[in-house]
C-alpha cells in the first residue's frame, strides 16, 4: 500500500482520489481513463501515470 500526498501533505487514498477525479473532470479527462490512470499510478510500473496525477498536485509513493 502506498502513500498519497496532495500539495506535499499526506492524505488518505480516498481523499487524494477525490482530488484527482475533480481535476480530471475539470480538464476533460474521461472518467474511465481517469480511473485507469489512477489505478496504474498506484503500481510500481505506473511512472507515466504518476506524472499525470502529479499535474493535479498529487504524489503517490508506491510500497
Amino acid at each position: 500500500m502506498g502513500k498519497y500526498f496532495v500539495e506535499q501533505q499526506e492524505f488518505p487514498e480516498p481523499d487524494a482520489a477525490n482530488t484527482w477525479f475533480a481535476y480530471a473532470e475539470k480538464h476533460g479527462i474521461d472518467i474511465s481513463r481517469a480511473i485507469s490512470i489512477w489505478e496504474d499510478a498506484a503500481t510500481e510500473n505506473g511512472e507515466a501515470s504518476r506524472r499525470e496525477v502529479g499535474a493535479a498536485g498529487i504524489t503517490i509513493e508506491t510500497a
